[in-house]
């Protein structure tokens, strides 16, 4: 009862820095909670919904045709099976009378998918109520109708035949898992598929199995089926469970997630930073009670226990305000964030989160507030590396928190780590750069004497200032700068960038394209063939020992291309040039090879390495020459192995190739090629980049908002530390102006002081930031950079004008007090 009373007493007496205090921290958790709340929220209904996304209880997928033998293996190591079906589906061009456009065909099978399902728009559902369409009907997603200019009832065309728009779609259960999800999908039978002649010998397309079993297994249980199988079936194949249907739509929102998390963290230990100023300088301010109440005799563990219990009041109270904001608009914002990613869920009220978050605020409470009570209770000097020793559980609860908090493995951690240490680097720099060159002169001009006094004997409000400052400063101009760099990379040189890309075209076809273009005034080129493979040895070790768990390692299938010399966008990083035309007839001898540079580091591959390729039956074996790296951005064909010229030139192939930039009717000429050539595929470039670039532009507009928050965040924590200590400088105030000294003085000392940490905080920012901003395009787009002089110019001024606009503010307000009111406080 005793220390309820005291934590009472505390709250009523200083409600000022209550409000402060809880205005701080609520807007140091508002955007981490909200996140947590909301990825919460579709991580549960992803889980609900995860067989429906998958639309069957397991499947295994082959970029090959998957044989007789190879399913009735995979059927043997299976449990008991209720429903089976073989899907296929393709990339093609599809057109109309006006346009052509490149769309998924899905060969759908009679009761599948077994989970979820597919409305149209007349309401009526499949696989409810309904059949699939006959040899001469297609369904469509309503997008085909919108980019073909088509309508329900029409014709289009796909490869060789016509078929009936029978059916438009308006949701789609699988749509969240499709291998080609930017592509809109046409549904049609198997006999329809095969009537469009599309499916040739070495056409891209992708194989699925579907099994559902007569046992309804959890999804845990369904992901251990899984990996089993895995272990045993061919490397070329892949087994996929409800939870990794559920994983891909995951990742698809981890682009965005990880960066928030990250931004939200900033924002967090902002607060953090805050909330350790300005209770630490609480407890100063009530030292003497401290001192009286154990004079009184109180326990040392009661005086701790009442402030540690005052802190975690303050703390609640603000996770209070924040968790009820969340319930109260998470109805409202649930439409905004579904329309964002393409996804329906529901916002769960799951106690666990709330109940987790409350023992996070007991740990953060105890965590902080020991290391801050503890020295004061003991009337002597606390040495520091002892401080620092008791706040290593504060710092590892954080590191804890960022780990947990972005999708990603250990992305959180190393950016709190990094962060952390910028952190203690700048006090411990700082700290002895104050103490160092500590001002105890005096200067002609009086405002800047006081300024400087100022700095160097308050040194902790003047480095936690400096930190919360140059922090935001770092993240603000790093995030448009990158922004900036990712968009430049995508729209430079646009004009020299093919128009279309060619894929699946054959050799025999190529001297026939060229006179279709010829009439257009386009070009074909940058042919390159394409050769289906598998890599099967690395140094004589099995590739399930030697590559790293990528999409292309687990798979094992690669493409191969051969060509003389390298071309304008590659650069030899390691090794030499081919020698020339391979030249054994019997393979006895090693084929050169090219590695991509980035490929070659993810899977272990080095300069010298031998690598075995099954090419369609036949082992060669290839010898690495040279490492090389591509510049992807201009978009013409290329591969991660390239061979030497002469070795593989007889074997099945398709090509790849561009077709210029030009002043021709860009759909004219689609049409024209769909019509001539029915199984090529041809990507709009032109169109994909745009489409990219809107989705890039909208994600750096989410950015972009949180980052602005997350700026607003550090200068409010500044202007609440700084009002807060001016709050505390009051008696300096009146000493000043008792002595005589003019109020334009005090005015300017405080005005020199801030405007000083502010201006060398924010310089110091814009150069961290744009030093972290080459180093991410370096490594992102190739070494593209974006200098965004114009931002950070706005960046540099306006943060320390914002700030000493405020500290005017507040100096007015204090300073025009009479010294008698002063006196009175």
């Amino acid at each position: 009862m005793l220390i309820l009373e005291l934590v009472s007493k505390a709250l009523k007496r200083s409600k000022s820095f209550s409000i402060i205090f809880i205005l701080n921290f609520c807007l140091a958790i508002a955007s981490l909670s909200y996140l947590q709340f909301f990825k919460q929220s579709v991580d549960s209904s992803l889980d609900s919904k995860a067989k429906s996304l998958l639309g069957a209880d397991l499947t295994v997928n082959s970029r090959f045709a998957i044989t007789d033998e190879q399913i009735e293996d995979i059927r043997t190591k299976l449990p008991e099976i209720k429903n089976f079906s073989q899907g296929i589906s393709t990339v093609s061009m599809v057109s109309s009378g006006k346009r052509a456009r490149l769309m998924e065909l899905v060969k759908i099978n009679e009761a599948f998918p077994y989970y979820g399902g597919v409305m149209f728009d007349d309401k009526t559902i499949y696989p409810k109520g309904n059949s699939i369409p006959k040899s001469n009907e297609v369904w469509v997603y309503k997008e085909v109708l919108e980019l073909l200019g088509l309508k329900k009832g029409d014709n289009l065309k796909i490869g060789k035949e016509n078929f009936l728009i029978k059916k438009v779609i308006l949701e789609d259960s699988l749509k969240a898992v499709s291998f080609s999800g930017f592509m809109p999908k046409i549904y049609l039978s198997e006999e329809a598929l095969n009537a469009t002649g599309l499916l040739q010998f070495g056409s891209t397309a992708r194989y699925k199995l579907s099994y559902q079993f007569k046992e309804n297994f959890s999804n845990d249980k369904l992901e251990e089926i899984e990996n089993n199988l895995e272990k045993t079936i061919d490397k070329n194949l892949r087994a996929l469970s409800p939870n990794d249907g559920r994983d891909r739509l995951l990742r698809v929102l981890n682009f965005i997630t990880n960066f928030l998390s990250l931004v939200s963290l900033v924002s967090f230990f902002l607060g953090l930073v805050g909330l350790i100023y300005l209770y630490s300088g609480f407890l100063k301010k009530h030292q003497e009670d401290i001192n009286i109440l154990n004079d009184l005799g109180l326990k040392k563990s009661t005086i701790s226990l009442t402030y540690l219990c005052h802190l975690f009041v303050l703390i609640l109270i603000s996770s209070i305000i924040v968790f009820s904001l969340i319930l109260l608009s998470a109805n409202f914002v649930a439409p905004i964030v579904q329309k964002l990613i393409g996804f329906e869920f529901d916002f769960s009220f799951d106690f666990s989160f709330f109940l987790k978050s409350a023992l996070l605020l007991v740990l953060v409470s105890l965590s902080v507030g020991i290391p801050l009570i503890t020295p004061l209770l003991q009337r002597n000097s606390t040495k520091f590396f002892k401080m620092v020793f008791w706040f290593i559980p504060f710092i590892m609860l954080l590191l804890v928190i960022s780990h947990f908090v972005t999708p990603s493995k250990n992305i959180g951690l190393f950016f709190a780590s990094a962060v952390l240490i910028l952190i203690l680097l700048f006090f411990i720099i700082g700290s002895f750069v104050l103490r160092k060159f500590d001002f105890s002169g005096h200067l002609e001009n009086l405002s800047l004497s006081l300024a400087l006094k100022n700095i160097t004997r308050e040194n902790k409000t003047s480095l936690t200032l400096f930190t919360a400052i140059l922090l935001c400063t770092i993240f603000f101009s790093l995030i448009p700068q990158v922004g900036s760099s990712l968009s430049s990379a995508l729209t430079q040189s646009a004009n020299e960038r093919p128009r279309f890309f060619v894929i699946d075209a054959k050799e025999e076809q190529l001297k026939d394209i060229q006179k279709s273009l010829d009439s257009f005034g386009a070009k074909l080129e940058n042919t390159a063939p394409m050769v289906r493979a598998r890599v099967i040895k690395i140094n004589d070790n099995d590739i399930s020992e030697n590559l790293q768990k990528s999409n292309e390692a687990n798979r094992s299938a690669v493409n191969l291309s051969y060509r003389k010399q390298l071309k304008k966008s590659e650069t030899i990083i390691e090794g030499r040039a081919f020698s020339g035309v391979y030249d054994s007839s019997d393979f006895s001898k090693p084929i050169e090879l090219s590695v991509e540079q980035r490929y070659a580091s993810r899977n272990g591959i080095k300069l010298e390495d031998t690598i075995l390729f099954d090419v369609l039956g036949l082992e060669l074996e290839a010898k690495v020459v040279n490492i090389r790296s591509v510049n992807w951005i201009e978009f013409t064909p290329n591969f991660f192995f390239i061979m030497q010229d002469g070795a593989i030139n007889d074997a099945p192939k398709t090509v790849l190739a561009t077709i210029s930039q030009g002043n021709y009717d860009a759909s004219k000429l689609l049409l024209k090629l769909t019509d001539t050539f029915p199984s090529l595929t041809i990507l709009d470039v032109k169109s994909l980049f745009e489409t990219f670039a809107s989705l890039v532009k909208n994600v750096t507009k989410i950015t972009d908002n949180m980052s602005f928050y997350s700026i607003v965040i550090g200068l409010l924590m500044s202007f609440i530390i700084i009002q807060y200590q001016m709050n505390l400088q009051k008696n300096n105030i009146l000493r000043l102006k008792m002595i005589g000294v003019k109020n334009k003085v005090i005015r300017d000392s405080f005005l020199i002081e801030y405007g000083l940490i502010s201006f060398s905080a924010s310089s110091l920012g814009i150069i961290l930031g744009s030093i972290a901003s080459y180093f991410i395009s370096d490594i992102l787009f190739e070494s593209y950079w974006d200098f965004r002089a114009d931002v950070l110019i706005l960046y540099f001024l306006l943060i320390p004008i914002l700030t000493m606009l405020i500290v005017a503010l507040f100096t007015s307000r204090i300073i025009g007090q009479k010294e008698n009111v002063l006196f009175g406080e």
